[in-house]
């Protein structure tokens, strides 16, 4: 199989063989819950290859690479909603829903906000699921089971 694979700083199209593995898209502008996600993905998910965008624009383009160089779309997306402005995430998710191309994958909300409003809008706006972002590394590791589900 033919994989698409993007590092934080620009796009890399990469083809590899990867008969058993697959992507999760993780759209997060603050770095560090990013390598968090990407390592407790990696530990917990078998087969999973993480892949970082830090923006909006850079997922929407990783999205395009992998359509245009037919490869496979990843598995499940996972979005900030705020990146770094309140309300970035729930363009990005409206432009995904928007593309018969990206419509099916599932794609994850991932918010430090646990507003009502925020998730009731999220889900309005196509997210299969809102997760509220831990304050531990065991909160971290035990929302994890959860996504794992909807891969």
């Amino acid at each position: 199989m033919i994989k698409c694979m993007k590092n934080l700083s620009n796009i890399q199209l990469v083809a590899t063989d990867y008969s058993n593995e697959f992507s999760v898209l993780v759209v997060e502008d603050n770095l560090n819950h990013q390598l968090i996600l990407h390592y407790l993905l990696r530990q917990q998910i078998k087969g999973v290859l993480p892949v970082g965008a830090t923006s909006a624009s850079q997922a929407l383009a990783y999205l395009r690479n992998c359509h245009a160089q037919n490869t496979r779309m990843p598995a499940m997306i996972l979005i900030d909603l705020y990146l770094p402005n309140r309300g970035d995430g729930w363009k990005l998710l409206r432009k995904i829903r928007s593309h018969a191309r990206y419509r099916s994958i599932p794609v994850v909300i991932v918010s430090a906000s646990a507003e009502l409003s925020d998730i009731e809008q999220s889900y309005h706006f196509g997210a299969n699921s809102y997760i509220v972002k831990p304050l531990t590394m065991e909160g971290w590791q035990d929302i994890l089971p959860a996504i794992a589900q909807l891969v």
